[in-house]
């Protein structure tokens, strides 16, 4: 009887030995020349994060250089408020998910994905990045609540430190632990997941609680917390300035007359921006992978690429939004010790405060001789204000 040569896909690099085994194998996947093209446009998108941020870490790394040259009093103060730090760690994720992306390469070059150290190695860094930029940006909308409706002034930041830590202490922990416990399995813990390498799917426990969770978990908080914030914004909804929980909702046009309040407020909605690029890019991509858990093998590529390419940018959306927006924060800038604050509410600067609180007094000035204007109360440094 003659033996049936399979017929191997145009494009495709792997020899027949490879394709047959990657049949019925999990640990090898052949990839075809369309799936090699689409791997090659998310490996191009992460590509441009990684510069992008990379782009940002070195000016950050010039202003702390100078700082340590010119200025004595901060020598020791890298990051001087919360969401220096927070933003900071961002960045720090934002480098290691593109960096995951961009070990591509050598899955684009060999024409398949195989499981061994490379396969293990973008694995890990896939995890750490991933979940590290779920995790932080949930803390970013955390600490932008906890200052505007809440009142609590996080301002400490040996807090923030600890929180961050913890953080990325139970990131490394699941990682390592993962990867131990499994070692020697009959089943490899990192496999081509199919385009890339990654947990496999024997392993679902440790996908939900090692990533997908904090994926899901961040899309809903920030959800949650962007809609009220965002009229909040506009003036829609006023907080209780004595009892967090107490709001009233009132047409845009009878509130936020001051400009310097108007100011505040857009300043809070930009951190607020940080969450929304995260959830516009991590929302698609959760669409899929429910799909995948409900109907194996119905994914499509095409879909799956598209949705990888725009998940791809968000580390260059981030430099993009935070060097239009917070140019001249202390982590850019050359910020000297006089005046600077370390650990200031991440939503309000001073400088918005005390153009509040002398716009107040004025208005007081004013009243005392007779002028009626609104808006005159001082504004507690607990609370940002909602009036």
């Amino acid at each position: 009887m003659a033996t049936i040569t399979p017929t191997i896909h145009p494009g495709m690099i792997c020899t027949v030995e490879e394709f047959m085994r990657s049949i019925t194998d999990t640990s090898i996947r052949c990839l075809t020349r369309g799936e090699s093209l689409g791997l090659t446009a998310v490996t191009a998108s992460a590509l441009l994060s990684l510069l992008a941020v990379l782009y940002a870490m070195s000016i950050i790394l010039r202003g702390v250089v100078w700082r340590f040259r010119h200025v004595r009093e901060v020598r020791l103060h890298i990051f001087h408020q919360p969401m220096d730090l927070l933003i900071f760690c961002l960045f720090v994720a934002d480098i290691l998910q593109a960096t995951g992306a961009v070990m591509d390469i050598k899955w684009i070059h060999t024409g398949k994905v195989e499981v061994g150290t490379f396969c293990n190695a973008q694995g890990i860094v896939q995890q750490l990045g991933e979940t590290g930029v779920a995790m932080t940006t949930l803390l970013i909308s955390l600490f932008t609540f906890f200052g505007i409706w809440m009142g609590k002034d996080i301002r400490s930041m040996a807090l923030t430190s600890t929180v961050v830590g913890a953080v990325w202490s139970f990131i490394i922990l699941m990682v390592v632990l993962g990867n131990v416990i499994n070692r020697g399995q009959d089943v490899h813990f990192q496999a081509p997941t199919p385009y890339w390498c990654w947990i496999s799917e024997g392993y679902l426990q440790w996908r939900i609680w090692g990533e997908y969770i904090w994926f899901w978990i961040t899309l809903i908080v920030s959800t949650v917390i962007y809609v009220p914030l965002y009229f909040w914004s506009r003036g829609n909804i006023q907080i209780d300035d004595r009892a967090w929980w107490k709001f009233s909702f009132q047409r845009a046009g009878n509130s936020a007359v001051d400009p310097a309040l108007k100011g505040v407020r857009r300043r809070a909605l930009i951190m607020l921006i940080y969450p929304l690029v995260y959830c516009v890019s991590i929302l698609p991509l959760s669409i899929i992978r429910w799909i995948t858990f409900v109907n194996k093998g119905s994914e499509s590529g095409t879909a799956t690429f598209i949705i990888l390419f725009i998940y791809g940018l968000s580390g260059a959306c981030n430099v993009v939004l935070f060097l239009t927006t917070r140019p001249n924060t202390a982590l850019f800038g050359r910020v000297v010790a006089e005046g600077y604050a370390a650990g200031r509410a991440p939503s309000l600067l001073s400088e918005d405060r005390q153009s509040i609180r002398d716009n107040a007094n004025a208005n007081e000035e004013e009243t005392e001789a007779g002028q009626e204007k609104e808006g005159s109360e001082d504004i507690p440094l607990g609370r940002l204000p909602s009036r």
